[in-house]
C-alpha cells in the first residue's frame, strides 16, 4: 500500500435526504456542493447498488444556458468509455429536480489523504509523478473520445485500496468553454498540490514546488510551469501529451536516497521513496508510453547523435530542425534528442499542404538559433479549411448531416421549401451547392423538402398525444408494453423521433405505458388506430428477431440524439442520449438505450 485510507463525511443534515426519483434512485448523504450543483451518495433502489447523484441547483437552473447545459454534459460524459473515469449511468428531470446518476465512487480522495490527522500531508517526487501519470492517462483517454473534464483537483481524484485512480468530479456546467489545456492546467496544480501539501495557487501564476520545499529537483518546477502557464497556448495541448514530459522528469531525478529532496521533508510522516515505488511497480503494469521498444529508443538516440553534430555549431549554439510533416510523436522525439531542453507546446491549425495529425508550422521557425529550454510551439494540422461540399442532395436530412459532419462541417441550417416531388424531408439542395469549397468554420445551408415537424410527445398521456397529432393531420398507431417506472398511459417512446419532417396523413406509433409487469409474459404487442384511415402497416408483434416493424432500424454508423426511436431485432429502442456503435439489446438498464418493448 502506497497511502492510509480515512473516511471524511458530511454529517449535517440535508432536507433532500430521502427523497426517491423516478420511483427509483434515492438520496442519502449529501457529499459536497456548490452555488450549481449538489452531490449525494444514494441507491439504486431497484438492483440495489450504490450510486452517486448529482443534483442541479434550482436557483442555477432558472439559468436556460445552465439548465441546457447539464444534461448535455451528462449525455457527453454517459458516452465516454475511458476507465478510471467515473461513469454515468443516467441522467432526468424528476419535477423541479434535474439530476445526473454515477456509478458510486470508491477510496478516499487525494484532499483527505494529504489533510488527513495520520497521514502525509505531501508526497515524494517519485510518488506524485506516479498519481499524476495515473491521473494523464484516464483524462487522455476521455480528450481522444472528445470530452473534457473541466479541470480535476485533489477532492476529484480517488484512490482505492488497491491505489488504482478514479476522477471524479466532472464539472457539469460552466465546462463548454473547457478545453484539453484546462484539465492540463488542473493537473499541474495538483502535481504542485502534492508536492508541497499547499492547496492554494495564485491567479494567472506558474507556482514553483521549490519554492515552498527547498531541495526539490528544478525539473519539478518546469514540469509544473509548463502545465500552469497563464497562456494557454504554451501548455501541452491534451493529456496525451504531457505525459512524456512526466516520464522524462521520472528518468532525471536522482536514484531513491541519492538526490537531497530525500532528506528535506520536515512533515509528520516522512515519505520514503524507495519502499513505494517496488510493490506499486509489480501491482500495476507499465503505462502505454512506458512501452517504448528498446531498438527503437536506440534509434532515437543514434539519431539525436548525429543531429546535435548538425546543428549545434561550435559556440554551442542550437539552430532548430524542420519538423515540418513529422507526427506529433516524431516531433517530440526529434527535440528531446537534440538534448538541449526545448520544451513543446501546442495548438491546431488548418492546412492545404500537410497531411492531419501532423507539425503544420513551428515558432520560432526551422533554421532560427534557439537557447536552451527554449519553447518550440507545434502547430498540428486539422487539414484545410475549405473542402468540397458532399453530395447530399436527395438524402435524407438525417443522412445529409453525417456526411456533413463526416466533411467537417458542424453547422447546418434548415429550410423548409415546397416540393410535389419530393418525400417530406428531402434535401433539395445545399448553399455552397454541392461541388463546391465550403467553409468548415462557416455554416451549410440545407433546402429541404416541407412537411410537418414532428412535436415530442414522450412523457403526455396518451390522449393528450393523440390529440396533439390528430391537430397536426397525422395518423397514430399505438403500441402498449408494461414498464415498471412510468404510469399506465403514459407515452414512453414514439415513432418518427421528435423534429422529423413527416408528409401529412403519415404515421406515428407512440409506445404507451400499460403499467408495471406483474410477472406475466411477455404481452402481445397491440397496435391500433386511433386517427385517420386505416390500411397503414405499422408493424406486428411477435418480437422475435424476424418481426416487421414499422419506422427506422438501427444503424450501426449512424448517430443517434436523445429521443431517437429505432427497432432492432423485434424490439424497439429509445436512445437516452447521444450514442453511435452500441447495438440496442446489448445496452442494459443504465446503457444508452431505453427498451420499449417488441414491435
Amino acid at each position: 500500500m502506497w497511502f492510509r485510507h480515512h473516511r471524511i463525511r458530511n454529517t449535517t443534515p440535508d432536507p433532500l435526504t430521502g427523497l426517491v426519483l423516478h420511483g427509483r434512485v434515492l438520496l442519502e448523504d449529501r457529499i459536497h456542493g456548490d452555488d450549481t450543483v449538489a452531490v449525494y451518495s444514494g441507491k439504486d433502489t431497484t438492483s440495489g447498488l450504490p450510486v452517486t447523484v448529482t443534483l442541479l441547483d434550482p436557483a442555477a437552473g432558472a439559468d436556460p444556458a445552465i439548465a441546457h447545459a447539464f444534461p448535455g454534459r451528462a449525455q457527453s460524459l454517459a458516452g465516454t468509455d475511458a476507465p478510471g473515469l467515473v461513469r454515468a449511468l443516467g441522467d432526468g428531470r424528476d419535477g423541479d429536480h434535474v439530476y445526473m446518476v454515477t456509478g458510486a465512487a470508491r477510496g478516499e480522495s487525494l484532499a483527505a489523504l494529504l489533510t488527513a490527522e495520520d497521514g502525509n500531508d505531501r508526497y515524494g517526487p517519485r510518488t506524485a509523478l506516479s498519481i499524476v501519470a495515473d491521473v494523464l492517462a484516464v483524462l487522455a483517454e476521455a480528450h481522444d473520445q472528445g470530452f473534457v473534464h473541466g479541470g480535476p483537483g485533489p477532492e476529484d481524484v480517488l484512490l482505492d485500496e488497491d491505489d488504482r485512480v478514479l476522477v471524479t468530479g466532472v464539472r457539469m456546467v460552466g465546462a463548454e468553454e473547457a478545453d484539453p489545456r484546462t484539465d492540463v492546467h488542473a493537473v499541474g496544480v495538483l502535481l504542485y498540490t502534492l508536492l508541497t501539501g499547499e492547496f492554494r495557487v495564485g491567479e494567472g501564476e506558474a507556482p514553483r514546488p521549490s519554492a515552498v520545499v527547498p531541495g526539490l529537483h528544478p525539473d519539478l518546477d518546469m514540469l509544473v510551469a509548463n502545465a500552469t502557464d497563464p497562456n494557454p497556448r504554451y501548455r501541452p495541448r491534451d493529456a496525451g501529451r504531457y505525459p512524456t514530459l512526466v516520464e522524462q522528469v521520472l528518468r532525471s531525478l536522482p536514484e531513491p536516497g541519492e538526490g537531497p529532496e530525500e532528506n528535506v521533508s520536515t512533515r509528520p510522516i516522512p515519505v520514503i521513496e524507495g519502499a513505494e515505488a517496488g510493490p506499486a511497480d509489480r501491482r500495476r503494469p507499465p503505462p502505454p508510453w512506458r512501452r517504448i521498444p528498446v531498438l527503437v529508443g536506440a534509434g532515437v538516440l543514434v539519431l539525436g547523435l548525429f543531429t546535435g553534430f548538425l546543428f549545434l555549431g561550435s559556440d554551442d549554439e542550437l539552430v532548430l530542425p524542420d519538423l515540418v510533416g513529422l507526427s506529433v510523436e516524431s516531433a517530440e522525439d526529434e527535440l528531446e534528442s537534440l538534448e538541449y531542453g526545448l520544451r513543446p507546446s501546442y495548438e491546431e491549425d488548418y492546412s492545404d499542404d500537410v497531411e492531419p495529425g501532423t507539425v503544420a508550422v513551428t515558432d520560432p521557425a526551422a533554421g532560427v538559433v534557439v537557447e536552451q529550454g527554449s519553447r518550440i510551439l507545434l502547430s498540428i494540422s486539422v487539414g484545410p479549411r475549405y473542402v468540397e461540399v458532399p453530395d447530399v442532395v436527395g438524402e435524407s436530412e438525417t443522412e445529409a448531416r453525417d456526411l456533413l459532419r463526416a466533411a467537417g462541417f458542424t453547422s447546418v441550417e434548415i429550410v423548409q421549401e415546397h416540393s410535389s416531388e419530393h418525400d417530406p424531408g428531402t434535401v433539395l439542395s445545399s448553399t455552397p451547392e454541392v461541388g463546391e469549397e465550403g467553409d468548415r468554420e462557416g455554416e451549410i445551408t440545407l433546402n429541404v423538402s416541407e412537411g410537418t415537424i414532428v412535436p415530442s410527445l414522450v412523457g403526455m398521456a396518451r390522449a393528450d398525444a393523440v390529440f396533439a397529432l390528430e391537430g397536426l393531420r397525422l395518423r397514430v398507431g399505438v403500441v402498449e408494453t408494461p414498464d415498471d417506472t412510468a404510469p399506465e398511459g403514459e407515452v414512453i417512446g414514439q415513432d418518427p423521433e421528435p423534429g422529423t419532417i413527416a408528409a401529412e396523413d403519415q404515421e406515428v406509433v407512440l409506445t404507451v405505458s400499460s403499467g408495471p409487469d406483474e410477472g406475466a409474459g411477455p404481452e402481445e404487442t397491440e397496435v391500433e388506430e386511433e386517427a385517420g384511415d386505416a390500411g397503414s402497416e405499422p408493424g406486428s408483434g411477435g418480437g422475435g428477431p424476424n418481426a416487421v416493424c414499422s419506422g427506422q432500424p438501427w444503424k450501426e454508423h449512424k448517430v443517434y440524439d436523445d429521443g431517437d426511436v429505432v427497432h432492432y431485432e423485434g424490439r424497439f429502442y429509445e436512445a437516452r442520449w447521444w450514442v453511435r456503435g452500441d447495438p440496442p439489446s446489448a445496452s442494459g438498464e443504465w446503457g444508452p438505450w431505453a427498451d420499449q418493448g417488441p414491435c
